[in-house]
């Protein structure tokens, strides 16, 4: 037998439906997010996952919400997990002072949150993190329907080969070495897209 959806909200537990569209993505991204142990859940014996609401809080508390902000200003996500480079970004592009907002995620998972939500002009991740990795993060991205509208740039140390045998990135993805980080090829593509915006 069924369990009914008041059951549901009694036992505080929600379907990878309910989870879909309480953040803006696709089920299957729901599915891979219980899969890899980002959100607590299990089968059910007919096969329907199951949501605890105490995981899906814990999970959505470190997205932001979302501020209106002026549509001149940048809105620039980063995912990576090293608070070293994090705070690198950070300092690097303040200095620039250029009008940009920046936020941080660490993982795949919180990125794919994070790009549902708020729809970034541009995404910069890393391919290497604990959760969901980039790959895993961009192939889900791919069923975003502003995927296409965002620029994205891949930061990693990984070499061209070893990136290839892992799947490859999607087409039109900027890839960028770590060693060291090419900031001014960065702030030359923010200049160009702050300059697309205030023209929009």
């Amino acid at each position: 037998m069924s369990i009914k959806k008041s059951a549901l909200k009694t036992l505080d537990l929600m379907t990878t439906t309910d989870v879909a569209k309480a953040l803006g993505v696709t089920v299957r991204s729901v599915q891979l997010w219980v899969e890899q142990g980002a959100l607590e859940g299990w089968k059910t014996p007919g096969g329907h996952r199951r949501i605890t609401r105490a995981s899906f809080n814990k999970f959505n508390a470190n997205i932001a919400p979302n501020e209106n902000k002026a549509t001149t200003r940048l809105n620039v996500v980063v995912v990576e997990d090293s608070l070293a480079m994090q705070k690198l970004y950070r300092m690097t592009i303040e200095s620039w002072q250029l009008p940009i907002d920046v936020k941080f995620v660490s993982n795949g998972c919180e990125g794919i949150i994070y790009v549902s939500q708020h729809t970034p002009d541009l995404l910069i991740t890393d391919l290497k993190m604990p959760e969901m990795d980039g790959f895993a993060m961009l192939k889900s991205l791919r069923d975003v329907d502003d995927f296409s509208k965002m620029a994205i740039v891949v930061v990693t140390g990984m070499q061209a080969q070893e990136i290839e045998e892992k799947g490859g990135l999607p087409k039109g993805v900027r890839l960028y070495g770590k060693s060291p980080v090419p900031f001014w090829e960065m702030r030359e593509l923010m200049q160009g897209l702050i300059d697309r915006k205030l023209e929009a």
